[in-house]
């Protein structure tokens, strides 16, 4: 057994690249604290961030636990939240093609995909066609995260087409990073490279309302 990787205390914002986050829940729902949490440190920054829903879940109340602890505004920080819903899968596709101009406008910080997989998955979707339109996005996203950092947020994986749209995604991932609960309390996430060996190791703490979950995080360093 490979030794784990030390590492920092804190999982840093990404950089650069494009970032694959995978977890348990719907799409990565259970994690997805872990990004907003990112956002939430941006936004208090006067960053802006793109925010693609595929999953059908945006909530910005996610957002406030965070935002409030470091004394951010809400309502101006969530002005520099740009929020794009795509309700079909060639709705996605238009909006993630369409976030590279809007980024050039909004000098964002961070751009967000949230259920990446999850409409190429609908059983009205032909296998080729889900694959040649995530090959598209993926081409827009490689180009947009020479710019700014992008998040893809997902699953485990559900299914054969599922494992195949991973796959296909594979060349176009910077770090690959798979998230899984350590004890059934959830108060350790533990955070696995491609290898599975451990990347990193986070204690959280459960705020029960609305089931946020904080952790101690880090704000952005350039030199990761």
């Amino acid at each position: 057994m490979l030794p784990a990787r030390k590492t920092n205390t804190a999982l840093k914002i990404p950089s650069t690249g494009i970032t694959l986050l995978e977890g348990p829940g719907f799409y990565g729902k259970e994690i997805r604290f872990v990004v907003q949490h990112w956002t939430a440190v941006l936004l208090s920054q006067d960053h802006a961030v793109h925010w693609i829903d595929g999953g059908h879940r945006f909530d910005p109340s996610g957002f406030f636990p965070v935002m409030r602890s470091l004394n951010c505004n809400l309502e101006e920080g969530l002005r520099r939240l740009y929020i794009g819903r795509g309700f079909t899968l060639h709705q996605l596709h238009v909006l993630i093609r369409r976030v590279r101009h809007e980024v050039t406008l909004t000098k964002a910080s961070m751009v967000v995909i949230d259920g990446m997989l999850a409409m190429f998955l609908d059983d009205q979707i032909k296998r080729f066609e889900a694959r040649s339109i995530l090959r598209h996005c993926m081409d827009a996203l490689e180009e947009l995260s020479h710019i700014c950092p992008v998040v893809v947020l997902d699953g485990e994986t559900a299914s054969p087409l599922h494992q195949q749209l991973k796959h296909t995604m594979k060349p176009y991932i910077a770090q690959r990073l798979r998230g899984v609960w350590v004890d059934r309390k959830r108060r350790k996430l533990r955070f696995l490279d491609e290898k599975n060996r451990i990347f990193i190791e986070l204690h959280t703490s459960v705020v029960r309302d609305q089931q946020q979950r904080s952790l101690e995080f880090t704000s952005i360093d350039p030199n990761v």
